[in-house]
This record gives C-alpha cells, sequence and structure tokens, in this order.
C-alpha cells in the first residue's frame, strides 16, 4: 500500500489554540489514530499528519485529556491526507483499539462479566447507562444521548466533537463507530452492529448513530 501524500502547511498545534477555553476530552483519539496510521504507513508519515495537525509528536502523545480542537484538526488531516473511504476505515480502527484500551483499563472486571452474563437488552442498558455517565470524558462541548427503540437503539450527538465544520460527501464519525461497535459486541452482542446514518459533516442534523442486533 502506498502511503498517503502528506499535506504540507495544514494548521498545526498553535492554530487550534485560542484565547477561549474549549473543551477537552481524552486522548485516545489522537493516540490510536496516530498507531494506526504509524502501523499502515510508517512512523514518518504517521509523525508528520500528527505534527503537523496536533503539535505532538509520536514519542510524546498526550497522556491526558486534550483539547478538542486537537483531535478535530488530526481527525481533519486524516480525511484529507487518505481520502474518505481510506480514511474512514482507519477511524474506524482507532476506535476499535480504543474499545479495547477501555475494556483493558476503564472498565471494571465485575462490570464486563455482568454485562456478558445478562441478557442482551440488560447488559446493554448497564453499558449505555455508563457510557452516558461518562459522555464528559468524549463528547466534549457536544451532548451525547441515548434513545431507545423498540427494535434498535440510537446514539446521537448534538454539535459533535469530531466532525465539527467538516463539510464532508459521507458520514465521518467511524471513530465512535468503531469504538461503540466494538464494546458492544465484546460485551453484550456479538452480532450486533453500529452504524452511523445521519452525520453533522453531510448536512445533517445531528451524527447519529443506529445499533442493532440485540436481542
Amino acid at each position: 500500500m502506498e502511503p498517503p501524500t502528506v499535506l504540507v502547511g495544514f494548521p498545526g498545534r498553535s492554530s487550534t489554540r485560542t484565547a477561549v477555553p474549549a473543551a477537552r476530552i481524552g486522548p485516545n483519539t489522537i493516540i490510536q489514530l496516530a498507531h494506526v496510521l504509524r502501523d499502515r504507513f510508517g512512523e514518518g508519515v504517521a509523525a508528520t499528519l500528527l505534527f503537523e495537525s496536533t503539535g505532538y509528536a509520536m514519542g510524546a502523545l498526550p497522556q491526558s485529556m486534550v483539547d478538542e480542537r486537537e483531535a478535530q484538526a488530526f481527525v481533519r488531516t486524516v480525511m484529507r491526507a487518505v481520502g474518505a473511504t481510506q480514511g474512514s476505515r482507519i477511524l474506524h480502527e482507532a476506535g476499535h483499539r480504543t474499545a479495547d484500551y477501555l475494556m483493558g483499563h476503564r472498565i471494571p472486571r465485575p462490570a464486563q462479566w455482568l454485562m456478558k452474563a445478562l441478557p442482551q437488552r440488560a447488559g446493554l442498558n448497564i453499558l449505555l447507562r455508563a457510557m452516558q455517565a461518562n459522555a464528559w470524558t468524549f463528547a466534549g462541548s457536544g451532548s451525547f444521548s441515548v434513545h431507545h427503540l423498540p427494535k434498535r437503539v440510537d446514539l446521537t450527538f448534538h454539535d459533535c466533537a469530531m466532525c465539527r465544520d467538516m463539510h464532508t460527501s459521507q458520514p465521518v464519525c467511524d471513530f465512535y463507530a468503531g469504538t461503540f461497535e466494538h464494546l458492544i459486541r465484546t460485551l453484550v452482542a456479538p452480532r450486533a452492529e453500529v452504524r452511523e446514518v445521519e452525520c453533522q459533516s453531510t448536512g445533517g442534523h445531528c451524527c447519529r448513530f443506529e445499533v442493532t442486533g440485540i436481542h
């Protein structure tokens, strides 16, 4: 696979900061996206895209909450550098890796055991309540809500921190889709699917994900 063309001159970290404080989110968007780029295209490409958009170095990735605009800039840079189709796959994989991190370091083992042991709907309810309680770590200045419907569950972001101010022809919040789907498949329902069906970047009112395959 050929490496992407690096967009030299894309605004770096200094341009993502203003005098107005921004909301902060967990660092995994940046960390895991950088790791996927490194594994797919090599250290050099990953380091250049990372630094051009955020000012971070591969050897000094953030370990605490970050300005949400840094994550936004990194996502935009990746999508512009590799294209929408490949960028979506990369973001989905970064979300998948984030879910692995959460299950390894953030979700208590007894809670994981309980979700797996319960009927799927009950296990999903526990997971979604935990997601809502911790939405401040991934929704930033946006809002996150859960809507239970007869045959599915909708996960909705308003003023989405991942795609804000982006204009695309297809949904681009694959980082969230990858995170949610891997968590739900591992802890609740192996055949569950999470699909973004509405995205603010394409002119949607919100970013909405449908969760199906829960019995």
